[in-house]
Order: C-alpha cells, then structure tokens, then sequence
C-alpha cells in the first residue's frame, strides 16, 4: 500500500496560529509549542500509512458539512481532514482544542483566510 502525502490547507495553516494563541493565553507558550510539536509528529507518523484513522465527524455534519473525518489526535486536540482517494492526498483542514468553541474558530478562520 502507498502512502498518502499530506497537504496543510490556508485554513488549517490559520487554525494552527489560533491553537497556538489559545494554548499560550490560557495556559504558556512552552505548552503551546510542546503541543504542536507532538501534534505534527504524530500526524507525520499516522496519516500517511492509516489515512482512514478517523471516522467521518458528527460535529461537522451537525452543521451541514460532509466527508470530512474527525481524528482525536489526544486528550484535547482534534484534526479534521478529507481524502483525496484519486491523487492519494490527506488534505489538513483544521486543528482545534476541544476546550475551544468549534464555531466560533470556523468563523475567525472564515474570516482571516
């Protein structure tokens, strides 16, 4: 089995600035940074190898948004993702804490991007 290339999304890529300031503001920057250097480790290692690792998320088709997958990467931290089967990509679409409000990181997202 081929592996799948990973490719970061604009938005994901804004998700991460506003993990990273939520971490720091509510608990520090070293946190911040430690979590983030875990989170990329463990997507590097899984993804490309088990990209169906996650089940297509019910937060997102709660609010009209299909095939995308929801993977639990810890105790707080979630990616969403999408597969392109054809090309064999996962494509990142966003990061999140789950202490975080998932709406209100769509729409800050929506609006930077």
């Amino acid at each position: 089995m081929s592996e799948y290339r990973i490719v970061a999304s604009r938005v994901f890529r804004l998700s991460v600035q506003r993990l990273k300031g939520f971490l720091s503001h509510q608990y520090s920057t070293e946190l911040a940074d430690k979590t983030l250097l875990e989170v990329q480790q463990k997507i590097g290692q899984a993804l490309p190898k088990h990209p169906r690792i996650a089940p297509v998320s019910e937060r997102l088709l709660e609010l009209g948004v299909q095939h995308y997958r929801q993977w639990h990467i810890d105790q707080h931290n979630i990616v969403f993702y999408r597969l392109d089967e054809s090309r064999k990509v996962v494509e990142l679409l966003l990061i999140m804490d789950t202490r975080q409000s998932l709406r209100k990181l769509l729409f800050e997202v929506n609006l930077l991007s």
